[in-house]
């Protein structure tokens, strides 16, 4: 395993955000989120790989269907012992996958530094909150309200896309746009998913039957494949970075 930080493990890096602000339009936001496929408690775990096919880091995925009355939590635990990691979490509504409350922890052994990123949810508001070794700014963005063209908008947290794309319409052609709130950019942006069509997917774990999903935002492109049948595992994700970053599922509980 290569020891190397984990620059791009997890979802919309800040270039991508930044191309996506000030340039808004009036694309439809929906909730795309049609319904929990997971049916009890999760653990999922995947083997990060770069594009020449070396494993750097692992990731695991937990869904803790009961973490409070109403409401999941979603973990995103990922690592390159022992120097580095990147962990999150975020707490949802259990139906709807509207977030409530979401934290990143970036950690460095090798520099001895530590980030947190916090986005609290209170409509029409979301507070962010940076801290980088007790240096701490803080700000706040508009979420999105109804309106004539979009009536129920969708906006989701960018720590819970890998199980976004698990509850979406999973049907060849299926399109649609919602808007992703990241705390590690402290903004908000529009994003746009496809499912376009079906694949054999091989990963340390077997052989899968997926939905292959596009996921756009201004000009960064990512991927998932996402199981077939049963609770629509994620079997293996493309995530866009400095470098990009792929997810392959080895194991589950």
């Amino acid at each position: 395993m290569k020891t190397r930080r984990l620059t791009a493990i997890f979802v919309f890096a800040a270039g991508i955000a930044a191309a996506s602000c000030g340039g808004d339009d009036d694309r439809t936001l929906t909730r795309v989120f049609a319904g929990p496929p997971w049916t009890g408690d999760e653990r999922n775990s995947y083997r990060l790989v770069d594009e020449g096919g070396d494993i750097y880091g692992a990731c695991v995925l937990e869904t803790d269907i009961d973490a409070e009355p109403g409401m999941t939590r979603l973990n995103r635990l990922c690592a390159n012992e022992p120097l580095y990691r990147d962990d999150g979490t975020v707490v949802v509504e259990s139906g709807t996958l509207v977030p409530i409350e979401s934290s990143r922890t970036r950690s460095d052994a090798e520099n001895d530094k530590r980030v947190v990123l916090t986005s609290r949810y209170d409509p029409p508001l979301v507070r962010f909150e940076f801290d980088d070794n007790g240096d701490v700014r803080r700000t706040e963005r508009e979420l999105p309200e109804p309106s004539e063209r979009s009536p129920e908008p969708g906006y989701y947290d960018d720590e819970s896309l890998l199980w976004l794309v698990r509850g979406i319409p999973l049907e060849e052609g299926y399109e649609a746009s919602y808007e992703n709130v990241s705390a590690a950019t402290g903004q908000t942006f529009t994003v746009d998913v496809r499912v376009e069509g079906m694949e054999t997917v091989k990963v340390p774990a077997g052989d899968f039957q997926a939905w292959k999903v596009r996921i756009t935002a201004a000009a960064a492109t990512q991927y998932a494949w996402v199981e077939a049948e049963g609770a629509h595992r994620l079997v293996k994700a493309r995530i866009a970075g400095i470098e990009d970053v792929i997810y392959e599922l080895t194991s589950s509980e």
